[in-house]
Protein backbone atom coordinates (compact mmCIF):
# COMPACT_ATOMS: atom_id res chain seq x y z
CA UNK A 1 0.00 0.00 0.00
CA UNK A 2 1.06 3.45 -0.74
CA UNK A 3 2.28 5.62 2.38
CA UNK A 4 2.37 8.38 0.75
CA UNK A 5 -0.37 11.68 1.03
CA UNK A 6 -1.16 13.77 -1.88
CA UNK A 7 -1.75 17.83 -1.67
CA UNK A 8 -3.58 18.01 -4.54
CA UNK A 9 -7.12 17.15 -5.12
CA UNK A 10 -8.14 14.55 -7.80
CA UNK A 11 -11.61 14.02 -8.50
CA UNK A 12 -11.76 11.80 -11.11
CA UNK A 13 -14.71 11.58 -13.14
CA UNK A 14 -15.55 7.62 -12.75
CA UNK A 15 -18.77 9.13 -10.62
CA UNK A 16 -19.14 11.94 -11.94
CA UNK A 17 -23.10 11.29 -11.59
CA UNK A 18 -22.63 10.95 -7.81
CA UNK A 19 -20.68 14.29 -7.28
CA UNK A 20 -22.59 17.52 -5.56
CA UNK A 21 -21.21 20.26 -3.81
CA UNK A 22 -22.04 21.44 -0.59
CA UNK A 23 -22.60 24.89 0.46
CA UNK A 24 -19.29 24.55 1.78
CA UNK A 25 -17.94 24.53 -1.67
CA UNK A 26 -16.67 20.78 -0.96
CA UNK A 27 -17.05 18.29 -3.63
CA UNK A 28 -19.27 15.57 -2.22
CA UNK A 29 -19.19 12.13 -3.60
CA UNK A 30 -18.48 8.65 -2.87
CA UNK A 31 -14.69 7.46 -3.35
CA UNK A 32 -13.58 4.39 -3.80
CA UNK A 33 -10.09 2.91 -2.08
CA UNK A 34 -8.80 -0.86 -2.68
CA UNK A 35 -5.48 -3.08 -2.24
CA UNK A 36 -5.96 -3.78 -5.99
CA UNK A 37 -5.97 0.15 -7.01
CA UNK A 38 -3.36 1.72 -8.75
CA UNK A 39 -0.78 5.05 -8.05
CA UNK A 40 -2.88 6.40 -10.74
CA UNK A 41 -6.14 6.11 -9.80
CA UNK A 42 -8.94 8.70 -9.89
CA UNK A 43 -11.35 7.45 -7.02
CA UNK A 44 -13.97 5.72 -9.29
CA UNK A 45 -15.59 2.25 -9.06
CA UNK A 46 -13.30 1.11 -11.99
CA UNK A 47 -10.26 3.09 -10.62
CA UNK A 48 -9.88 3.00 -6.99
CA UNK A 49 -7.88 5.03 -5.28
CA UNK A 50 -4.86 2.50 -3.73
CA UNK A 51 -4.29 4.24 -0.31
CA UNK A 52 -7.02 5.24 2.28
CA UNK A 53 -5.41 8.63 3.85
CA UNK A 54 -4.10 9.94 0.24
CA UNK A 55 -8.30 9.47 -0.52
CA UNK A 56 -9.61 11.55 2.76
CA UNK A 57 -7.16 13.99 2.03
CA UNK A 58 -7.96 14.50 -1.36
CA UNK A 59 -11.48 14.32 -1.03
CA UNK A 60 -12.38 15.75 2.28
CA UNK A 61 -16.57 15.78 2.52
CA UNK A 62 -16.84 13.11 0.57
CA UNK A 63 -17.79 9.38 1.63
CA UNK A 64 -14.02 7.29 0.89
CA UNK A 65 -16.00 3.52 0.46
CA UNK A 66 -13.10 1.49 1.27
CA UNK A 67 -13.17 -2.07 -0.17
CA UNK A 68 -12.03 -5.54 0.87
CA UNK A 69 -8.36 -6.63 1.80
CA UNK A 70 -5.28 -6.03 4.60
CA UNK A 71 -4.30 -2.72 4.64
CA UNK A 72 -1.07 -1.24 6.72
CA UNK A 73 -1.48 1.49 9.20
CA UNK A 74 -3.25 4.62 8.02
CA UNK A 75 -2.57 8.12 9.43
CA UNK A 76 -5.26 10.85 8.74
CA UNK A 77 -4.68 14.25 9.59
CA UNK A 78 -6.08 17.45 9.36
CA UNK A 79 -6.42 17.45 5.70
CA UNK A 80 -8.83 14.69 6.00
CA UNK A 81 -11.48 17.06 8.08
CA UNK A 82 -15.09 17.14 6.18
CA UNK A 83 -17.56 19.93 6.98
CA UNK A 84 -20.59 20.06 9.90
CA UNK A 85 -23.40 19.60 6.68
CA UNK A 86 -20.81 17.15 5.20
CA UNK A 87 -18.41 15.25 7.05
CA UNK A 88 -15.90 13.02 5.74
CA UNK A 89 -17.17 9.53 5.99
CA UNK A 90 -14.65 6.31 5.75
CA UNK A 91 -16.44 3.56 5.59
CA UNK A 92 -15.41 -0.44 5.04
CA UNK A 93 -17.84 -1.61 2.03
CA UNK A 94 -20.59 -3.45 2.93
CA UNK A 95 -20.02 -6.94 3.54
CA UNK A 96 -16.14 -6.70 2.63
CA UNK A 97 -13.87 -7.48 5.18
CA UNK A 98 -11.24 -4.70 5.63
CA UNK A 99 -7.91 -5.68 7.99
CA UNK A 100 -5.48 -3.10 9.15
CA UNK A 101 -2.34 -4.62 10.00
CA UNK A 102 0.10 -1.96 11.36
CA UNK A 103 3.30 -3.32 11.16
CA UNK A 104 4.05 -2.75 14.82
CA UNK A 105 2.62 0.97 16.47
CA UNK A 106 -0.67 2.42 15.57
CA UNK A 107 -3.03 0.88 13.24
CA UNK A 108 -5.50 3.83 12.82
CA UNK A 109 -3.85 7.53 13.83
CA UNK A 110 -6.14 10.65 13.38
CA UNK A 111 -4.73 13.74 14.73
CA UNK A 112 -5.93 17.44 14.55
CA UNK A 113 -8.89 16.48 12.47
CA UNK A 114 -13.08 16.93 12.72
CA UNK A 115 -16.02 16.11 11.04
CA UNK A 116 -14.87 12.73 10.31
CA UNK A 117 -16.73 9.23 10.50
CA UNK A 118 -14.65 5.93 10.49
CA UNK A 119 -16.86 3.68 10.66
CA UNK A 120 -16.78 -0.72 9.47
CA UNK A 121 -12.84 -0.90 10.39
CA UNK A 122 -10.89 -4.59 11.90
CA UNK A 123 -7.33 -3.26 13.68
CA UNK A 124 -5.37 -6.39 14.19
CA UNK A 125 -2.09 -5.91 16.71
CA UNK A 126 0.04 -3.14 17.27
CA UNK A 127 0.31 -1.20 20.31
CA UNK A 128 -2.62 0.98 19.39
CA UNK A 129 -6.20 0.32 17.30
CA UNK A 130 -7.53 3.39 16.77
CA UNK A 131 -5.89 6.43 18.20
CA UNK A 132 -7.38 10.37 18.31
CA UNK A 133 -5.56 13.05 19.37
CA UNK A 134 -5.90 16.90 19.46
CA UNK A 135 -3.28 19.23 19.81
CA UNK A 136 -2.48 22.95 20.53
CA UNK A 137 -1.60 23.45 16.71
CA UNK A 138 -5.16 23.23 15.68
CA UNK A 139 -5.87 26.11 17.32
CA UNK A 140 -8.60 27.76 19.17
CA UNK A 141 -11.47 26.45 17.45
CA UNK A 142 -13.34 23.03 19.27
CA UNK A 143 -12.24 19.82 17.10
CA UNK A 144 -16.32 18.71 16.87
CA UNK A 145 -17.92 15.85 15.23
CA UNK A 146 -15.60 12.83 15.12
CA UNK A 147 -17.23 9.52 15.60
CA UNK A 148 -15.64 6.03 15.82
CA UNK A 149 -18.25 3.48 14.84
CA UNK A 150 -18.57 -0.46 14.35
CA UNK A 151 -15.12 -1.19 14.50
CA UNK A 152 -13.52 -4.10 15.76
CA UNK A 153 -10.16 -3.77 17.78
CA UNK A 154 -8.11 -6.92 18.82
CA UNK A 155 -4.67 -8.17 19.30
CA UNK A 156 -3.20 -5.35 21.08
CA UNK A 157 -0.33 -5.43 22.13
CA UNK A 158 1.11 -2.67 24.22
CA UNK A 159 -1.45 0.59 25.40
CA UNK A 160 -4.73 1.15 24.57
CA UNK A 161 -7.33 0.26 22.00
CA UNK A 162 -9.03 3.07 21.41
CA UNK A 163 -7.72 6.24 22.31
CA UNK A 164 -8.88 9.67 22.46
CA UNK A 165 -6.10 12.13 23.56
CA UNK A 166 -7.22 15.32 23.64
CA UNK A 167 -4.16 17.25 24.33
CA UNK A 168 -5.22 20.92 22.67
CA UNK A 169 -5.67 22.78 25.99
CA UNK A 170 -7.01 26.16 24.29
CA UNK A 171 -10.19 24.36 22.40
CA UNK A 172 -11.78 21.32 23.53
CA UNK A 173 -12.89 17.80 21.30
CA UNK A 174 -16.84 18.01 21.34
CA UNK A 175 -19.47 15.86 20.00
CA UNK A 176 -17.85 12.78 19.56
CA UNK A 177 -18.79 9.27 19.50
CA UNK A 178 -17.86 5.66 20.12
CA UNK A 179 -20.05 3.60 19.02
CA UNK A 180 -20.98 0.15 18.50
CA UNK A 181 -17.21 -0.72 18.73
CA UNK A 182 -15.45 -4.35 19.68
CA UNK A 183 -12.42 -4.42 21.67
CA UNK A 184 -10.95 -7.88 22.98
CA UNK A 185 -7.82 -9.78 23.42
CA UNK A 186 -5.83 -6.36 24.06
CA UNK A 187 -2.24 -6.24 26.47
CA UNK A 188 -2.99 -2.77 27.77
CA UNK A 189 0.05 -2.82 30.19
CA UNK A 190 -0.92 0.22 32.75
CA UNK A 191 -3.08 2.05 30.08
CA UNK A 192 -6.81 1.22 29.34
CA UNK A 193 -9.08 -0.85 26.50
CA UNK A 194 -11.00 2.26 25.39
CA UNK A 195 -10.34 5.24 27.17
CA UNK A 196 -11.07 9.36 26.69
CA UNK A 197 -8.58 11.50 28.77
CA UNK A 198 -8.00 15.54 28.54
CA UNK A 199 -10.21 18.30 26.72
CA UNK A 200 -13.30 16.93 25.58
CA UNK A 201 -16.73 18.14 26.16
CA UNK A 202 -19.56 16.39 25.06
CA UNK A 203 -19.34 12.57 24.02
CA UNK A 204 -21.14 9.27 23.87
CA UNK A 205 -19.53 5.78 24.34
CA UNK A 206 -22.99 3.77 23.53
CA UNK A 207 -23.33 -0.23 22.74
CA UNK A 208 -19.65 -0.80 22.52
CA UNK A 209 -18.26 -4.80 23.67
CA UNK A 210 -15.47 -4.34 25.85
CA UNK A 211 -14.18 -7.92 27.19
CA UNK A 212 -11.11 -10.31 27.58
CA UNK A 213 -8.13 -7.48 28.33
CA UNK A 214 -5.96 -7.12 30.60
CA UNK A 215 -6.88 -3.55 31.94
CA UNK A 216 -9.82 -0.47 32.52
CA UNK A 217 -12.35 -1.59 30.10
CA UNK A 218 -14.02 1.90 29.52
CA UNK A 219 -11.91 5.16 31.33
CA UNK A 220 -13.17 8.88 31.47
CA UNK A 221 -10.18 10.78 32.47
CA UNK A 222 -8.77 13.93 34.20
CA UNK A 223 -6.46 15.80 35.57
CA UNK A 224 -3.18 13.64 34.27
CA UNK A 225 -1.87 16.47 32.37
CA UNK A 226 -2.78 15.78 29.20
CA UNK A 227 -4.21 19.35 28.72
CA UNK A 228 -2.70 20.95 31.31
CA UNK A 229 -2.04 24.71 30.00
CA UNK A 230 1.73 25.62 29.77
CA UNK A 231 3.76 27.88 32.07
CA UNK A 232 3.04 30.95 29.48
CA UNK A 233 -0.29 30.53 30.49
CA UNK A 234 -0.67 32.81 33.46
CA UNK A 235 -3.67 33.50 35.79
CA UNK A 236 -5.83 30.64 35.04
CA UNK A 237 -5.92 27.21 36.80
CA UNK A 238 -3.72 24.70 34.66
CA UNK A 239 -6.00 21.96 35.04
CA UNK A 240 -8.91 23.90 34.36
CA UNK A 241 -9.41 22.26 31.08
CA UNK A 242 -7.74 18.84 31.54
CA UNK A 243 -10.80 15.93 32.16
CA UNK A 244 -13.37 14.74 30.17
CA UNK A 245 -16.41 16.21 30.94
CA UNK A 246 -20.83 16.39 29.92
CA UNK A 247 -21.07 12.90 28.55
CA UNK A 248 -23.20 9.54 28.10
CA UNK A 249 -21.79 5.97 28.83
CA UNK A 250 -24.58 4.40 28.10
CA UNK A 251 -26.02 0.13 26.78
CA UNK A 252 -22.03 -1.30 26.87
CA UNK A 253 -21.04 -4.65 27.70
CA UNK A 254 -17.97 -5.16 29.37
CA UNK A 255 -16.67 -8.64 30.77
CA UNK A 256 -13.56 -10.30 31.68
CA UNK A 257 -11.40 -7.53 32.11
CA UNK A 258 -8.70 -8.14 35.02
CA UNK A 259 -5.33 -7.53 35.80
CA UNK A 260 -4.41 -11.27 36.25
CA UNK A 261 -1.09 -12.01 34.76
CA UNK A 262 -0.59 -8.31 33.53
CA UNK A 263 3.49 -7.81 34.75
CA UNK A 264 2.13 -4.07 35.23
CA UNK A 265 0.35 -4.91 38.46
CA UNK A 266 2.60 -7.43 40.04
CA UNK A 267 2.88 -6.67 43.95
CA UNK A 268 4.62 -9.28 46.45
CA UNK A 269 4.34 -11.54 44.05
CA UNK A 270 0.50 -11.22 43.49
CA UNK A 271 -1.69 -9.37 40.80
CA UNK A 272 -3.38 -6.37 41.72
CA UNK A 273 -6.91 -7.12 40.92
CA UNK A 274 -8.21 -3.33 40.14
CA UNK A 275 -9.12 -3.25 36.43
CA UNK A 276 -12.03 -1.35 36.51
CA UNK A 277 -15.17 -2.29 33.78
CA UNK A 278 -16.34 1.36 33.87
CA UNK A 279 -14.28 4.23 35.72
CA UNK A 280 -14.59 7.50 35.78
CA UNK A 281 -10.66 8.78 36.66
CA UNK A 282 -11.24 12.72 37.38
CA UNK A 283 -14.10 13.04 34.66
CA UNK A 284 -17.03 15.26 35.41
CA UNK A 285 -21.49 15.63 34.81
CA UNK A 286 -21.12 12.20 33.27
CA UNK A 287 -24.09 9.96 32.66
CA UNK A 288 -23.53 5.75 32.97
CA UNK A 289 -26.73 3.71 32.60
CA UNK A 290 -28.04 0.68 30.97
CA UNK A 291 -24.57 -0.98 31.29
CA UNK A 292 -24.09 -4.50 31.61
CA UNK A 293 -20.22 -5.29 33.51
CA UNK A 294 -19.67 -8.69 34.60
CA UNK A 295 -16.17 -10.40 35.85
CA UNK A 296 -14.07 -7.76 35.85
CA UNK A 297 -12.10 -6.96 39.00
CA UNK A 298 -13.90 -4.35 39.99
CA UNK A 299 -17.60 -3.51 38.34
CA UNK A 300 -18.08 0.60 38.03
CA UNK A 301 -15.87 2.79 39.99
CA UNK A 302 -15.87 6.63 39.96
CA UNK A 303 -12.81 8.33 41.82
CA UNK A 304 -9.84 10.60 41.12
CA UNK A 305 -6.57 9.23 41.58
CA UNK A 306 -5.22 12.62 42.24
CA UNK A 307 -4.97 15.01 45.79
CA UNK A 308 -6.82 18.12 46.57
CA UNK A 309 -4.05 19.60 48.43
CA UNK A 310 -1.83 19.51 45.33
CA UNK A 311 -4.72 21.12 43.07
CA UNK A 312 -8.74 22.78 44.27
CA UNK A 313 -9.62 20.63 41.13
CA UNK A 314 -8.85 17.23 42.16
CA UNK A 315 -11.83 15.90 42.71
CA UNK A 316 -14.97 14.31 40.96
CA UNK A 317 -18.68 15.32 40.57
CA UNK A 318 -21.89 15.61 38.99
CA UNK A 319 -21.71 11.58 38.42
CA UNK A 320 -24.84 9.78 38.03
CA UNK A 321 -24.96 5.86 38.00
CA UNK A 322 -28.10 4.09 37.16
CA UNK A 323 -29.65 1.31 35.94
CA UNK A 324 -26.50 -1.15 34.94
CA UNK A 325 -26.49 -4.62 36.18
CA UNK A 326 -23.20 -5.61 37.72
CA UNK A 327 -22.44 -9.22 38.34
CA UNK A 328 -19.42 -11.58 39.19
CA UNK A 329 -17.38 -9.01 39.60
CA UNK A 330 -14.71 -10.87 42.51
CA UNK A 331 -11.45 -9.15 42.22
CA UNK A 332 -12.15 -5.92 44.63
CA UNK A 333 -16.16 -4.31 44.31
CA UNK A 334 -19.02 -4.27 41.82
CA UNK A 335 -19.24 -0.66 42.48
CA UNK A 336 -16.75 1.66 44.31
CA UNK A 337 -16.29 5.11 44.27
CA UNK A 338 -13.76 7.77 46.33
CA UNK A 339 -10.30 8.15 46.28
CA UNK A 340 -8.67 5.28 47.39
CA UNK A 341 -6.34 6.92 50.12
CA UNK A 342 -6.92 9.35 52.78
CA UNK A 343 -5.70 12.02 50.84
CA UNK A 344 -6.88 11.84 47.09
CA UNK A 345 -9.76 13.42 45.76
CA UNK A 346 -13.07 13.32 46.75
CA UNK A 347 -16.14 12.02 44.95
CA UNK A 348 -19.01 14.36 45.74
CA UNK A 349 -22.18 15.07 44.77
CA UNK A 350 -22.92 11.80 42.70
CA UNK A 351 -25.40 9.48 42.67
CA UNK A 352 -25.76 6.01 42.53
CA UNK A 353 -29.56 4.21 42.20
CA UNK A 354 -31.57 1.70 40.19
CA UNK A 355 -28.55 -0.35 39.96
CA UNK A 356 -29.16 -4.17 40.27
CA UNK A 357 -25.52 -6.03 41.66
CA UNK A 358 -25.21 -10.00 41.65
CA UNK A 359 -22.88 -12.03 43.72
CA UNK A 360 -20.05 -9.43 43.71
CA UNK A 361 -17.09 -10.19 46.69
CA UNK A 362 -17.80 -6.55 48.02
CA UNK A 363 -20.85 -5.18 46.04
CA UNK A 364 -20.12 -1.63 47.57
CA UNK A 365 -16.77 -0.18 48.57
CA UNK A 366 -16.87 3.24 50.04
CA UNK A 367 -13.44 5.41 49.68
CA UNK A 368 -12.72 8.88 50.21
CA UNK A 369 -15.82 10.16 49.66
CA UNK A 370 -18.82 12.74 50.49
CA UNK A 371 -22.02 13.67 49.88
CA UNK A 372 -23.25 11.44 47.85
CA UNK A 373 -26.60 9.46 47.47
CA UNK A 374 -26.98 5.72 46.84
CA UNK A 375 -30.89 4.95 47.16
CA UNK A 376 -32.94 2.43 45.73
CA UNK A 377 -30.48 -0.18 44.31
CA UNK A 378 -30.81 -3.80 44.58
CA UNK A 379 -27.95 -6.07 46.17
CA UNK A 380 -27.76 -9.65 46.20
CA UNK A 381 -25.44 -12.32 47.77
CA UNK A 382 -22.07 -11.26 47.62
CA UNK A 383 -19.65 -11.55 50.87
CA UNK A 384 -20.18 -8.28 51.91
CA UNK A 385 -22.74 -5.45 51.39
CA UNK A 386 -20.69 -2.28 51.81
CA UNK A 387 -17.96 -1.97 52.77
CA UNK A 388 -15.47 1.18 53.96
CA UNK A 389 -11.69 2.25 53.04
CA UNK A 390 -10.00 1.94 56.41
CA UNK A 391 -7.88 4.17 55.38
CA UNK A 392 -9.51 7.10 55.03
CA UNK A 393 -10.70 9.22 58.11
CA UNK A 394 -14.55 8.46 59.31
CA UNK A 395 -15.73 12.09 58.05
CA UNK A 396 -14.39 11.63 54.90
CA UNK A 397 -16.56 8.49 54.11
CA UNK A 398 -20.35 10.45 55.02
CA UNK A 399 -22.59 9.96 51.99
CA UNK A 400 -26.53 8.70 52.34
CA UNK A 401 -27.46 5.19 51.62
CA UNK A 402 -31.29 4.95 51.63
CA UNK A 403 -34.11 2.84 50.14
CA UNK A 404 -31.74 0.27 48.73
CA UNK A 405 -32.64 -3.93 48.89
CA UNK A 406 -30.60 -6.70 49.71
CA UNK A 407 -30.64 -10.33 50.09
CA UNK A 408 -28.10 -13.18 50.30
CA UNK A 409 -25.26 -11.16 51.80
CA UNK A 410 -22.82 -13.65 53.64
CA UNK A 411 -21.55 -11.20 55.97
CA UNK A 412 -24.83 -9.56 57.36
CA UNK A 413 -22.93 -7.12 59.72
CA UNK A 414 -21.79 -5.06 56.30
CA UNK A 415 -25.54 -4.25 56.13
CA UNK A 416 -27.14 -1.75 58.06
CA UNK A 417 -30.97 -1.15 58.73
CA UNK A 418 -30.76 2.04 57.55
CA UNK A 419 -29.37 1.42 54.13
CA UNK A 420 -32.52 -0.28 53.02
CA UNK A 421 -34.45 -3.84 54.14
CA UNK A 422 -32.13 -7.15 54.58
CA UNK A 423 -34.29 -10.27 52.78
CA UNK A 424 -33.98 -13.75 53.79
CA UNK A 425 -35.20 -14.45 50.58
CA UNK A 426 -33.49 -13.73 47.56
CA UNK A 427 -35.70 -15.20 44.91
CA UNK A 428 -38.33 -12.85 46.22
CA UNK A 429 -36.04 -9.81 45.35
CA UNK A 430 -35.41 -10.95 41.71
CA UNK A 431 -35.29 -13.28 38.80
CA UNK A 432 -32.27 -14.10 37.94
CA UNK A 433 -31.49 -9.77 36.76
CA UNK A 434 -34.68 -8.97 36.38
CA UNK A 435 -36.00 -7.16 39.88
CA UNK A 436 -39.20 -7.96 41.60
CA UNK A 437 -38.99 -5.06 43.90
CA UNK A 438 -40.94 -1.81 42.87
CA UNK A 439 -38.50 1.46 41.83
CA UNK A 440 -35.41 -0.72 42.86
CA UNK A 441 -33.12 -2.40 40.76
CA UNK A 442 -31.94 -1.50 37.56
CA UNK A 443 -35.21 -1.01 34.90
CA UNK A 444 -33.26 -2.28 32.28
CA UNK A 445 -32.49 -5.27 31.66
CA UNK A 446 -29.39 -7.04 29.46
CA UNK A 447 -30.67 -9.55 26.85
CA UNK A 448 -30.61 -12.96 27.22
CA UNK A 449 -27.98 -14.07 25.18
CA UNK A 450 -25.32 -11.75 28.02
CA UNK A 451 -26.92 -12.96 30.59
CA UNK A 452 -26.33 -16.45 29.89
CA UNK A 453 -22.97 -15.65 28.58
CA UNK A 454 -22.44 -13.67 32.54
CA UNK A 455 -23.82 -17.34 34.26
CA UNK A 456 -21.32 -19.48 32.18
CA UNK A 457 -18.51 -16.62 32.73
CA UNK A 458 -19.31 -16.84 36.56
CA UNK A 459 -19.39 -21.06 36.58
CA UNK A 460 -16.20 -20.99 35.72
CA UNK A 461 -14.52 -18.73 37.71
CA UNK A 462 -16.54 -20.32 40.57
CA UNK A 463 -14.55 -23.57 39.63
CA UNK A 464 -11.39 -22.02 39.61
CA UNK A 465 -11.69 -20.70 43.00
CA UNK A 466 -12.19 -23.81 44.15
CA UNK A 467 -9.19 -25.67 42.09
Amino acid sequence: MRTDAASRRNHGSGDAAGTSVNESGMIHKTVHVSPAGGAAGNGSAASPFDDIAKAAAACPGSTILVHGGVYGGIALGPAASGGADSPTVIRAAEGERVLIRPDGGTGIRILNAHHLILEGFEVEGGTHGIRYESTREAGDTPLGGVAIRNCTVHGIRGVHGICVYARNDRAPVTDLTVEGCRVYDCECGSSESLVLNGNIEGFRIVSNVIFGNNNIGIDMIGFEGTAKHPGSVRGRNPYEADFVRRGVCRNNVVWGISTEGNMAYVSDGHFDPCADGIYVDGGQDIEIAENFVFCCDIGIEVATEHSPDDNPLFRVSGIRVHDNVIAGCRGFAGLCFGGYARHLGYTEGCEFDHNTLVDNDTQIAVQRSRDNRIHRNLILGGESGVVFNERCRPEDLVNRFDANAAAGIRDRESWRAEYGPLSPDRAALADGFRTLVPDVGSRWIPAPEWTELCREQMKRESVKEQL
